[in-house]
């Protein structure tokens, strides 16, 4: 019997849902407004008949929900997700598994990145870090062959150490994280008010060079080494909209990284490479990452 895996990317703005067979084909790929179903007034319902309508009369074997927000341990519940906060504090898995009569598991998005991107690896490293840098600052962990969530469910969240000096507003309702200064957030900010006639997508080709925008790199690079010294991984995965963006200084960004490296280790032996990110990445992970965990039933072995 060939199975088929759901894999439904959750941003802030969009969400996207791909399908997957047994054999690694995808299909009936489909991005809508997210909007249109988290400001509905039964959120959850309305997610449950977005996912049926993609079914496409495929049996489900698994579901799998990357989600940007805070997960518990076992990934069986919501903690917080700040643009849908009617779902903080559920056991969101098990909701939509009885709403659609299909095992349904989750993550946290960034790790379905990491894991897509670690498929395309020749051999899955021991341990790596993915740093996905977009509105907001994703950071996914695999240790020791599997992704680390921490004790409490929130391992992998670099954008909110503080920074030192800084005591700025950030979106988590703390003051002071690195991700404040260091995120797409603030460099929307910044071109609003130095750059309003350049289009984002060439900030950094038009004003890479400006002082600001070059420190923004260097904080960048040291957040990322204070990762790295204390994390010792075999693989850093840079990726994300912001290291995607045209003019991009990738190599001074990899440069000041490994200036801030405790040698002889990890300086030498840090591998660092380049996610190469599309719009259907993040629900491949999820495909991928719902095959990885299926279990199958008696009766899906019959």
């Amino acid at each position: 019997m060939m199975h088929h895996f759901l894999g439904v990317d959750v941003g802030g703005t969009n969400t996207r849902l791909l399908l997957m067979d047994d054999a690694g084909n995808f299909s009936g790929y489909r991005k809508v407004a997210t909007a249109g179903w988290a400001q509905h007034g039964d959120p959850l319902a309305a997610l449950g008949d977005l996912i049926a309508g993609c079914r496409q009369d495929r049996p489900l074997a698994q579901v799998m929900l990357g989600l940007p927000g805070i997960l518990s341990r076992d990934r069986t519940a919501v903690l917080s997700l700040p643009f849908i906060p009617a779902l903080d504090g559920r056991p969101v898995a098990a909701l939509l598994a009885e709403l659609l009569g299909v095992p349904v598991r989750m993550d946290k998005d960034v790790n379905h990145l990491l894991w897509w991107d670690l498929q395309q690896l020749s051999a899955l490293p021991q341990v790596a870090v993915g740093l996905y840098l977009g509105t907001g600052m994703g950071n996914s962990l695999w240790l020791d062959g599997d992704f680390y969530h921490g004790a409490h469910g929130a391992a992998g969240e670099l954008g909110h150490i503080p920074w030192p000096g800084h005591q700025g507003a950030c979106p988590c309702g703390k003051r002071g994280c690195v991700e404040s200064l260091t995120s797409g957030h603030w460099l929307t900010g910044w071109a609003r008010q130095n750059a309003a006639a350049t289009p984002f997508a060439q900030l950094f080709e038009r004003h890479g060079e400006h002082p600001e925008l070059r420190h923004f790199v260097e904080r960048l690079a040291q957040a990322i080494a204070i990762e790295m010294n204390i994390l010792d991984p075999q693989r850093l995965i840079l990726g994300g909209g912001v290291i995607a963006m045209a003019g991009f200084p990738l190599a001074r960004l990899e440069q000041q990284i490994r200036r801030h490296l405790r040698g002889p280790q990890p300086a030498q032996g840090l591998a660092i490479s380049v996610s190469r990110i599309t719009d259907e990445t993040g629900c491949k992970g999820a495909c991928l990452a719902a095959r990885r965990h299926f279990q199958p039933t008696r009766e899906h072995r019959q």
